[in-house]
């Protein structure tokens, strides 16, 4: 154990709090004289990759992304925005001539050799694997609290009860899980870890990296290349998308500034969730649906056994028998949830009705942003649609355009 720094969790909660203080002290002189040594954990920081200037979650759907090379990955298929990937390199060039001529340490087991270990992990794949898990999970319940559904009508009642107590917690859209903390900052695309080191040991934090010969360099030639270093791991660059060399390296792919990079590689995680989401609702419901089980019918003073075989549903059914405004106000509501709203009950349900009354008139696509982008950065919300929309038109000319340019994308 650490006698200044933390090693891992499992220390009282009194040490790793004292301890995780002298860590931040360490490196606080450090931080203020290279402001790309950045506190991703504070803030809105904590969301950076993850949302774009209207704070709604998006997923690198139209992101170039292309493979390091393998001299400089620990592994094979380590991946990231194409641009990052330049970037890297580059700078991974610049310490391995800086190490021959003997300008930093060539010794140094992370810092002279720049090696990727972990890099891009495609966020639809990893909510796929999570919702997996999730589907799982409601069955169990559906089990354990014994609840027996004949149809698609009564799945949808019993599964928004149980998704009203476990959401905040667990979140089941797409949208929700890009914020949360079980997707990990990778998903961006604009993470690069250089290290395999434990997240949770400062000890080797301090000693592998802040200790260095090649520390200062470091964090400065990540500077130049327009990287910034994670302070609570330091083995973890993210690419700063504002910055000037690494808009240079994006203006190669046609991406050259924050909102190209922002509009023109990402795509919004609820237009693409939504599209599938009737379609997971329908696989949990055959999940969790029982290929029959006995009603007892009370009648007269006699009873009757009855066998109910569940009612099965194709794909095409589900989207011929069900509007989308039964899902879209599903959807609505499980986001409420999801979300550390500052709404009151009767606003989210005055917005939700809003909302529906956009689907109505301006399609389904306008419905869902313009829903997301009051959900997810709050304001005082008045109950008007009208106000919705003059206030979006009125404080943010960029989301006009983009809810313009949604609206004639509808399908």
């Amino acid at each position: 154990m650490g006698i200044y720094y933390a090693e891992s969790n499992k220390e009282s909660t009194r040490d790793l709090f004292n301890k995780r203080n002298i860590y931040w002290g360490t490196l606080a002189s450090t931080a203020e004289e290279y402001k790309n040594l950045v506190n991703f954990n504070f803030g809105e920081k904590l969301l950076y990759g993850r949302v774009n200037r209207l704070f709604m979650p998006i997923v690198p759907a139209r992101l170039p992304i292309k493979a390091f090379n393998k001299s400089n990955a620990a592994a094979k298929n380590l991946r990231a925005a194409s641009f990052v990937v330049d970037a890297f390199n580059d700078l991974n060039a610049q310490f391995k001539r800086c190490a021959a001529s003997g300008q930093i340490s060539k010794d140094d087991t992370f810092l002279s050799n720049l090696v990727v270990y972990k890099a891009y992990q495609d966020p639809q794949a990893l909510y796929g694997q999570y919702l997996s898990t999730y589907q799982t999970t409601i069955a169990t319940e559906f089990t354990r609290r014994k609840i027996r559904v004949k149809n698609f009508d009564e799945f949808l009642t019993e599964v928004e009860i149980l998704l009203e107590k476990s959401a905040r917690r667990f979140p089941f859209t797409l949208p929700a899980y890009i914020k949360s903390r079980l997707c990990p900052m990778n998903c961006s695309g604009l993470v690069v870890e250089i290290a395999d080191l434990n997240y949770t040991n400062d000890e080797e934090k301090i000693n592998r990296f802040v200790k260095s010969k090649n520390w200062e360099f470091y964090v400065n030639a990540c500077r130049s290349y327009g990287f910034m270093v994670d302070r609570f791991v330091p083995w973890r660059l993210v690419a700063d998308i504002g910055s000037s060399p690494m808009i240079a390296y994006a203006a190669n792919y046609g991406l050259g500034g924050t909102d190209l990079v922002l509009n023109g590689g990402y795509t919004s995680a609820d237009l693409i969730f939504y599209k599938q989401f009737k379609f997971f609702l329908l696989g949990l419901y055959n999940k969790v649906k029982l290929k029959n089980f006995l009603e007892v019918e009370y009648c007269n003073g006699s009873t009757k056994n009855n066998i109910i075989v569940p009612q099965s549903y194709t794909p095409a059914q589900i989207e011929n028998n069900y509007p989308d405004s039964t899902f879209l106000k599903l959807y609505f509501k499980i986001r409420f949830w999801e979300e550390e709203s500052q709404f009151k009950a009767f606003e989210e349900e005055m917005l939700i009705d809003d909302s529906l009354e956009l689907y109505y008139n301006q399609g389904r696509n306008t419905a869902l942003q313009i829903f997301e982008r009051i959900l997810n950065k709050t304001f005082d919300y008045r109950g008007s649609l009208s106000y919705i929309i003059e206030y979006i038109h009125a404080t943010s000319t960029e989301a006009s355009r983009t809810l313009t340019s949604v609206s004639s994308g509808n399908y």
